[in-house]
């Protein structure tokens, strides 16, 4: 409610769309109160499949997309959307650590060769952003602008996902399709990180493992020489893992309907588009993994 508000006092001609994936009723008259359209759907769809369903009513030429956990700083909206203007496709707000807000908890998602995301410049602190730093592979879905007729040339999120890996999907597709990505170092907000589900929580280990089994098969990560055996160990290692922490097998079951669900094919990335090298990106999800949940969520 308070990030549909602060948008809505933003600017007047600001159009702002409300995915509904089962908002209570009153906070749907409350949200109504805020001149905000809102979309609800009959069930709970997922992330982007709600997304695809808002969109596809939007007018503007931009398309952003924000989690309801955040809260923008100022000038926030304008610096988002200000590099789709110099032709870039989409691009990466930055989200700071609620708890920590000098620290930056993402400016959008690295790939690794695997197809694994890692977290753009987590946890370093805000003076980074003053520095001139690259792009990364694409925006994190919590705060991203997309041209919107980009967005639907390449048909949107892929509905398959219910959550997570959906925007590591759609950065893939929009790069295959020739557009670039921009980080838009001023456009920040606080995030409240994994507040629906938890961090370390056994329901977010499932959904993950379903999207990653999903991805790996799309891509046919583990048909590739020299992807495949790192995707399969890395996986494995995952599973044990987090059948340990866990006591269940449940996020390794996961992994397997992904894969056995996904019809669709498409070509990987190029090795040029790749940002971040195999061995850094176990590095920063092993550190992260021995982090406190309130420092390492996403």
């Amino acid at each position: 409610m308070r990030l549909v508000r602060s948008l809505t006092l933003t600017r007047a001609d600001l159009e702002v769309i409300v995915a509904d994936n089962g908002l209570p009723e009153n906070t749907r008259a409350r949200l109504a109160e805020t001149g905000a359209r809102v979309v609800t759907m009959e069930t709970n769809l997922g992330f982007g499949a709600a997304i695809n369903r808002a969109a596809s009513l939007a007018r503007t030429d931009v398309l952003v997309v924000l989690n309801d956990d955040i809260q923008p700083q100022s000038g926030f909206l304008e610096a988002l959307v200000a590099p789709i203007g110099d032709g870039a496709a989409m691009v990466a707000g930055v989200l700071l650590q609620e708890l920590a807000p000098d620290l930056i908890e993402t400016a959008g998602v690295e790939l690794d060769r695997t197809l694994a995301a890692t977290d753009y410049l987590h946890n370093e602190t805000v003076s980074r952003l003053e520095e001139a730093v690259r792009a990364p592979f694409g925006p994190s879905g919590g705060a991203a602008a997309y041209r919107l007729s980009a967005f639907r040339a390449v048909g949107g999120f892929d509905e398959n996902f219910f959550a997570y890996c959906e925007d590591i999907d759609l950065a893939i597709r929009l790069r295959a399709a020739g557009g670039r990505c921009a980080l838009a170092p001023r456009a920040r907000a606080l995030h409240a990180a994994s507040g629906t589900l938890g961090y370390r929580s056994l329901a977010k280990a499932e959904l993950v493992g379903f999207s990653r089994g999903y991805l790996l098969r799309k891509y046919s990560v583990l048909r590739d020489v020299r992807s495949g055996p790192a995707a399969l160990a890395t996986e494995s290692i995952a599973v044990l893992l987090l059948a340990r922490q866990h006591r269940s097998l449940r996020p390794g079951l996961a992994r397997v309907r992904g894969w056995r669900s996904c019809d669709a094919r498409a070509s990987a990335p190029s090795p040029a588009d790749i940002t971040v090298r195999l061995r850094d990106s176990w590095r920063r999800r092993y550190v992260r993994a021995r982090m406190p949940a309130s420092t390492a969520a996403t």
